[in-house]
């Protein structure tokens, strides 16, 4: 790479270098701490009944923020739960009924439940009032500590709008029932997302109006500059830190 000067331990540092494909390990010399928004964000699922969300392009960042995310509610005592709706198969969404159903017993199995359908799940209230019951009265009423519920790559669920304009307001009822509501209290939601919002939902049903918004940008050029220096790479004069940038 023209212009920039190897360090002497160069060699070595290319012997561990990770690779971009995946979330950045927590123990990694090689993450950059995109502050405020990973304290912010630590500090807010301390709050009772929070709802944070984040949102950035492919590639951002927001899978590695997440990891640090759950590292922190776990130092706090805190369950956690990841729904990766990446991994939901195409039969999931035939139906609102089935894409709820899977997302209660991805969350029990996750928090070593058993599903336990039969006794909080009825047809005859919907889907909707079944789900919202199941977590009231089955899963959080089981667990002593507050829970850490992230949804990662909702845009997913965006791409099917009949489900989405049903899923989303159950997000925000849950916000504000925690207003009220110790039980509802134990959850906190992280929204992780990578596309525009285009679901038309009312302003009163929208869970993207309310909570802790975390937007994550492209580095600083101080933060590529770090981490070059991390990478065992010295800048010199002749190759801007902005030619970094455009090369990420």
């Amino acid at each position: 790479m023209a212009g920039i000067e190897k360090s002497p331990n160069f060699m070595q540092t290319v012997a561990d270098l990770e690779f971009p494909g995946g979330p950045i390990p927590l123990d990694s010399p090689f993450y950059i701490d995109q502050s405020p928004a990973e304290a912010r964000a630590c500090a807010e699922i301390g709050k009772p009944g929070s709802l944070i969300r984040i949102k950035a392009p492919r590639k951002m960042g927001k899978s590695s923020l997440m990891l640090r995310i759950i590292h922190a509610a776990v130092d706090r005592g805190y369950r956690t739960v990841t729904v990766d709706f990446q991994q939901a198969d195409a039969a999931v969404f035939a139906s609102l009924d089935k894409f709820l159903r899977w997302l209660c017993v991805n969350v029990a199995r996750q928090l070593k439940l058993e599903p336990n359908f039969d006794e909080f799940w009825d047809e005859d209230m919907g889907s909707k009032v079944s789900c919202s019951l199941y977590f009231e009265n089955y899963l959080l009423e089981q667990i002593d500590s507050p829970v850490v519920l992230v949804l990662n790559e909702v845009n997913r669920v965006f791409e099917r709008a009949k489900i989405a304009q049903e899923f989303l307001p159950l997000l925000r009822f849950g916000y504000e029932q925690a207003r009220q509501s110790e039980t509802w209290q134990k959850l906190r939601i992280v929204v992780i997302h990578s596309t525009e919002i285009y679901i038309a939902l009312s302003l009163n049903q929208s869970p993207f109006n309310v909570g802790l918004p975390i937007k994550l940008s492209e580095f600083t050029a101080e933060q590529v500059q770090d981490l070059a220096r991390r990478h065992g790479l010295n800048r010199s004069d002749s190759y801007p830190v902005e030619q970094l940038i455009k090369m990420g």
